[in-house]
């Protein structure tokens, strides 16, 4: 079987697929994941299979390809996006992003490691057990969403339509240098509105500025937050101020402030939590000090999610990679994927194994070494083939 596995699992068809898909425009905020749905079907274009297409309008899509196994009961679902963020100034790039040009073992362009990459992967599996004509012992669910990069409209159609009600195992091949990951860090994106009082900026003691009250929201705000306690694979909490607008004269005191705060968190500390820790500081504030107005927005609202490493699923994807010769090397993930949207609700046991380097994300010229798509391709092939 391993040399079934080798002789279908090329860098040929690798860089095949993943070419197409890299040339298709997927950036936001059009997304159009419609086209590239439509193109990984006609991947399956010499199979009868089994798979719905989720219309979300606007020429966004996404698609569930169901490979059905001796028992229908439980599943195991592979989830990948499509959708990619934006370019940037193309000039800046040295290889035009969405030509999938290919130095060395490398290809270059927009989506290669952040995830087409992963989704190239995830295309070769299924196409492998059709053409093997392997049923396997559970349904396989390969689940292709759009707007990952955004609000997750993708995932939450399709967990809203049932399909993943049965799933017992979730694998996710976002980038981890082919590292198993078993944590990602949560997000949590506030809008913040001050509102003061103006005053000429000779007398500031008859005003309440605005820009200041929001930095004293600020600093009291992270000092109830932990930031200090260090995941072993995730680092610290942080709270970053990422965008800041206040004020419109240098001698006015600023009656007017809005911020926003991009909050990544620890699965000790939970979501619900931290905005509760926002909400007291801000209350607390206003009731110090009259005619001080702070609104908290919850723009973004991603969990952080965790497998255990003694879990059983983490267990049997060890024993794959010893099986494969793999060094066998945990991994934390600091940004968020399609798993934070289903994991919380489910209740199941996820884990992050893809190709790439996740420090190509959103990145100018980011690229894929084209030889860990085949690997990680047989480390899917070999798990569904073992444990599923």
């Amino acid at each position: 079987m391993k040399t079934e596995i080798n002789k279908f699992v090329t860098e040929e068809r690798c860089i095949d697929i993943l070419s197409t898909l890299v040339k298709i425009n997927t950036t936001h905020p059009n997304g159009n994941e419609m086209d590239v749905m439509k193109t990984i079907l006609s991947f399956f274009k010499n199979y009868s299979i089994t798979y719905h297409l989720i219309d979300h309008g606007e020429n966004r899509g996404s698609l569930v390809i169901t490979i059905p196994g001796k028992d229908a009961s439980a599943s195991v679902a592979f989830i990948g996006h499509v959708d990619t963020v934006p370019i940037g100034e193309p000039t800046e790039w040295s290889y035009p992003p969405f030509e999938a040009i290919i130095e060395g073992d490398y290809m270059y362009g927009r989506g290669t490691a952040d995830m087409k990459g992963g989704v190239t992967c995830m295309i070769m599996t299924a196409l492998h057990l059709l053409e093997q004509k392997i049923t396997p012992a559970h349904d396989i669910l390969f689940c292709f969403t759009a707007d990952e990069e955004a609000g997750g409209m993708g995932i939450l159609a399709i967990k809203e339509s049932g399909y993943l009600d049965r799933v017992k195992e979730l694998i996710v091949p976002e980038p981890s240098n082919e590292k198993i990951g078993i944590a990602e860090k949560g997000a949590l994106w506030l809008d913040i509105t001050v509102e003061g009082l103006p005053a000429h900026g000779s007398r500031p003691e008859l005003g309440v500025n605005a820009v200041e009250k929001f930095v004293e929201f600020t600093d009291r705000f992270k000092a109830e937050v932990d930031t200090e306690f260090t995941h072993p694979l995730l680092g610290k909490a942080t709270i970053s101020v990422t965008k800041l607008e206040g004020g419109y004269k240098t001698n006015v005191i600023p009656d007017f402030a809005k911020a926003s705060l991009d909050i990544r968190t620890l699965p000790s500390e939970k979501n619900d939590i931290v905005i509760k820790k926002a909400n007291k500081v801000a209350k607390e504030l206003m009731q110090e000090l009259e005619h001080l107005s702070i609104k908290i927005k919850v723009e973004n609202n991603r969990p952080p999610i965790e497998t255990l490493p003694d879990h059983i699923f983490i267990k049997k994807v060890k024993r794959t990679f010893d099986e494969l010769s793999i060094p066998v090397e945990f991994t934390g993930l600091y940004f968020y994927t399609d798993a934070s949207q289903v994991v919380p609700d489910l209740q199941i046991p996820f884990v992050i194994i893809g190709p790439g380097d996740d420090k190509m994300a959103h990145q100018r010229d980011e690229r894929i070494q084209i030889s860990s798509i085949a690997r990680v391709t047989e480390i899917y092939i070999r798990y569904v083939l073992d444990y599923s």
